[in-house]
């Protein structure tokens, strides 16, 4: 009886086998699909994530020393970005015109370099394609050179300049973080004489209404943002933790000019600070906000503006200690004299007084720089 009862009992499980077994393959199937969703969203958050806050890079920093064995950021003349997968990766140097792609694969798959070069060449394309937030055209448009040819490469023309392309890259072996050899493809590209007029010229306009809306000499502007980032939307200073072509800090300016524009309390985000209108709306803003709030008594305008140039770089206890010896607790006699000095000194003498007693050698070397561009470049 009890083997009867056994073999019933055993027909009956293999039977709810069988039949459970097409629902078990089904659910495979549709775990695999949920799968290949949450991973497409992945990707496209990531692409979305790197686009926004390049001061987040540190999060994945050992995965990418681990294709690389080395860890790179964006600077404020240099945009860094890399492909999802983190085995692409770009530099492009504002300040020295020149573009430099990178890939890497592992050196045991087969046909490692032919991919690597594909891989290279994909990557340029999605940085030469990638927009600008004011004009919505290329951010390198009309600006990367193809080797051997007068053109200049476009996302259109990119296929048909890859050969030329690949024949100006360069093959090495690499070791990983994680030990494994990989083949780094390498190819550098150099950007046209005329890159930062370019530049230049698709964001004057805005520029220029955002001067004449805040009583800013353009000639400033540009020259503050040409020192700051050679017009780089995606300028990052991760010393600083500031964003963006007029480099913001969050935390000061943009805390300041969240609360001027759009009557917030808090910190603008590295999205904001990323998109170049909202990043020069609150830059040139800032310059008017300190003209207004900490040198409103400086009736010379060319001794005010050094005052905003210097104040914009090392804040306003840079002109403090230039002109009184100390940054806090000035008594209203050393105040007032202050002013008084800031509005009779003649301007080629205050300039020097700063250059030479501003307490940071940075702001120092940032008023020379700002003035000699605004001189040079754009006074009109």
């Amino acid at each position: 009886m009890k083997r009867i009862i056994l073999f019933f009992l055993t027909s009956f499980v293999l039977s709810i086998s069988l039949s459970a077994q097409g629902n078990y393959e089904d659910y495979l199937k549709q775990q695999d699909e949920q799968f290949s969703e949450y991973k497409e969203n992945e990707i496209q958050a990531f692409k979305k994530y790197f686009a926004q806050q390049d001061s987040m890079f540190v999060q994945f920093k050992k995965q990418i020393e681990k294709e690389w064995n080395e860890f790179m950021l964006s600077t404020p003349k240099e945009w860094v970005t890399y492909s999802p997968d983190f085995k692409g990766r770009s530099q492009v140097d504002f300040e020295n015109g020149a573009v430099i792609v990178e890939a890497v694969i592992e050196k045991n798959i087969e046909g490692s370099e032919k991919k690597a070069q594909e891989l290279a060449l994909k990557h340029i394309k999605t940085i030469v394609q990638e927009p600008d937030r004011i004009t919505n055209k290329p951010i390198l448009a009309e600006q990367v050179e193809i080797p051997k040819s007068k053109e200049k490469l476009t996302p259109a023309n990119i296929e048909k300049a890859a050969q030329n392309i690949v024949e100006n890259g360069k093959s090495e072996t690499i070791t990983g973080a994680d030990g494994k050899e990989r083949i780094k493809f390498t190819i550098t590209l150099n950007m046209a004489p005329d890159h930062l007029k370019k530049r230049i010229a698709d964001y004057k306009p805005e520029i220029e209404k955002l001067c004449h809306k805040n009583r800013i000499d353009p000639a400033l502007a540009l020259a503050i943002i040409h020192t700051e980032s050679y017009f780089n939307p995606k300028a990052y200073n991760s010393h600083g933790n500031a964003y963006g072509m007029m480099q913001i800090v969050p935390k000061y300016a943009g805390l300041t000019m969240n609360s001027v524009l759009y009557k917030s309390n808090s910190q603008p985000t590295a999205e904001q600070l990323y998109n170049p209108e909202i990043n020069m709306a609150m830059g040139i803003g800032y310059l008017r906000w300190l003209a207004d709030n900490k040198w409103d008594r400086v009736t010379n305008k060319t001794n005010q503006y050094y005052a905003i140039i210097c104040s914009y770089n090392g804040g306003p206890g840079t002109i403090y200690k230039a002109m009184t010896g100390t940054m806090k607790n000035i008594g209203d006699k050393k105040w007032n004299k202050m002013f008084e000095d800031l509005n009779k000194m003649d301007s080629n003498k205050l300039f020097k007084k700063l250059h030479k007693d501003v307490p940071w050698e940075e702001t120092r070397n940032y008023i020379k720089l700002v003035t000699e561009k605004m001189d040079k470049y754009y006074k009109e």
